[in-house]
C-alpha cells in the first residue's frame, strides 16, 4: 500500500513514523480489476438499468467476450503478473510492458519493446505500475490516448495520478474509449472513503463519471 496520500508533515510533527506495505493481497486487486473488466464488458450497468426499467430486451446491448480481447499490462510487478494469469485464463491474448522486465514472464515473449506498441495493439489497457512523480505524472493523456485502439478499455487500480481524468473525460464522450475502470482517482484525497450520499460529491467530474454507464468507481 502506498504512501502518496499521507500528510508527512503532520506525521513528523506528531513524530509517527511512516512505511510502506510492499506487497498487499494481489490476488484480491487483480481479481477485482478482473470482475470489474468483465463486468464493462457485459455492459452489466446497462443490462441492470434496462431491468429496473422492465425493458427485459437483449438487443441492442451486446456483450465484447474477454477472450477475443487483447489486454495490455503496463507493470509486471505481484498484483500485474497475477492479473495477467486471471485474463490468459479467460482466453485473453496478453501482452505486457515494464521498464524492469520479469526474467520469468521473459522467457514468454509476452513482452512489447515500447509502452506505445502495448497502446496500439491492446484492446485492454491496465494499469499495475506505482506513481513515481516527475516521471509518470499522467502518462495517459489525450497523447498516449490517442495511439490507443477506437473502442479501447482503460483500467486504472493503481495511482490515480498516472491518468489525466480530463483526457479520459474527453475520450468517453468522443467514444474513442468504450469504458474507463478506475479504482483510484487523481483528486482522491478527502473524497474516498467518505459519505456523500446525503450532501451529494462536492466533486462534479467525479459524480459524472460514476454517473456513466460505461465507467465502473470503485
Amino acid at each position: 500500500v502506498g504512501t502518496d496520500n499521507i500528510d508527512f508533515d503532520a506525521a513528523k510533527a506528531f513524530n509517527f513514523n511512516v512505511s510502506n506495505v510492499p506487497v498487499y493481497s494481489p490476488n484480491a486487486i487483480a481479481e477485482h480489476a478482473a470482475i470489474q473488466v468483465s463486468a464493462l464488458l457485459s455492459q452489466a450497468k446497462v443490462m441492470e438499468n434496462k431491468v429496473q426499467k422492465r425493458d427485459l430486451r437483449w438487443e441492442p446491448t451486446i456483450r465484447r467476450e474477454v477472450r477475443d480481447q487483447v489486454v495490455g499490462v503496463v507493470g509486471t510487478g505481484h498484483i500485474g503478473r497475477v492479473f495477467m494469469q486471471i485474463m490468459q485464463g479467460f482466453g485473453a491474448k496478453v501482452i505486457a510492458y515494464d521498464v524492469y522486465r520479469n526474467a520469468e514472464l521473459e522467457k514468454t515473449g509476452v513482452y512489447v519493446d515500447t509502452l506505445d506498441e502495448l497502446l496500439a495493439q491492446s484492446d485492454i489497457v491496465s494499469l499495475h505500475i506505482p506513481h513515481i512523480p516527475g516521471t509518470n505524472d499522467q502518462m495517459i493523456n489525450a497523447e498516449t490516448i490517442a495511439k490507443m485502439k477506437d473502442d479501447a478499455v482503460l483500467v486504472n487500480v493503481s495511482r490515480g495520478l498516472l491518468v489525466d481524468t480530463d483526457a479520459v473525460v474527453a475520450a468517453l464522450d468522443s467514444k474513442k474509449l468504450f469504458g474507463f475502470v478506475m479504482d483510484t482517482y487523481e483528486g482522491e484525497v478527502g473524497v474516498f472513503n467518505k459519505d456523500w450520499s446525503i450532501n451529494g460529491l462536492d466533486d462534479k467530474r467525479l459524480d459524472d463519471l460514476i454517473s456513466r454507464e460505461n465507467v465502473f468507481v470503485t
